[in-house]
This record gives structure tokens, C-alpha cells and sequence, in this order.
């Protein structure tokens, strides 16, 4: 069995693994945050009842966006991609939100909120009820 180094137990190729040149990347946690608010305000910009909740984590995803990319340009920071797709999202919703100033309803997801209702009650009738 070859071995690096000579040595017969492995540490010798152990320690090149270990000391290997590979920097040790983490995630922004900005960029995380604009992620996951851009998400949650696209997915809640289209309802009206969710406005206030649209605006603010679409105002948090491009506030963490703009954040994420000053921090994301150090080597040992990923998350470049997520940052910028967060705060797209975040812009997109708010968007969204200021069409309704205008006068333009992009509340489109209003009309989906009783067959959303309609769908749950008959799979809960599904269910075994608890006693």
C-alpha cells in the first residue's frame, strides 16, 4: 500500500489534507436574511390583509441586500448570489406594493383566499377528527 511521506499509518497524507490551502468560506448572515425576507414579501405581497407584513420584509431584504453585498466581497464571505437575489425579491415586492398607490390593483392573490378555504375545509373533512 503507498503511502505519502514513508509513513505506513496515513498521517503523513493526513497532514497535507489538513494543511491544505482551501480557505474556510461561510455564509453572510445578510445575505441569508435578504434571501429568506425577499421571499417572504413576494409571497405575501399579493394579498391586501398582508400589506404592512409585504412592506417591511421587502424594506429588511433590500436594507440585509445592499448590507450583504459590501460583506459578501471578502474572501472568506459566500453568499453574493443569495444577496442579490434577496434583494431583487425584496425591490420586486415593494414594486408590487407601490402599483397600488397608483391605482392599480396587484392584490391578485385576494381572489385565490376563498378557494384556498374551500380546499382546506375539504381536506380537513378528510381527516380523522380528534375526540
Amino acid at each position: 500500500m503507498a503511502t505519502y511521506g514513508g509513513d505506513s499509518s496515513g498521517q503523513g497524507l493526513q497532514a497535507l489534507i489538513d494543511s491544505s490551502p482551501a480557505p474556510r468560506a461561510h455564509t453572510s448572515v445578510a445575505a441569508e436574511t435578504a434571501l429568506v425576507c425577499g421571499l417572504g414579501a413576494v409571497l405575501t405581497a399579493p394579498f391586501s390583509i398582508l400589506f404592512g407584513v409585504a412592506a417591511v420584509l421587502g424594506t429588511v431584504a433590500v436594507l440585509s441586500g445592499m448590507i450583504g453585498l459590501i460583506t459578501t466581497h471578502r474572501p472568506d464571505v459566500a453568499g453574493s448570489a443569495l444577496t442579490a437575489f434577496g434583494a431583487c425579491l425584496g425591490g420586486f415586492a415593494i414594486a408590487l406594493i407601490g402599483v397600488r398607490y397608483l391605482g392599480l390593483d396587484s392584490a391578485f392573490g385576494d381572489q385565490l383566499v376563498p378557494w384556498v378555504a374551500d380546499q382546506l375545509q375539504h381536506w380537513n373533512t378528510k381527516l380523522p377528527q380528534p375526540r
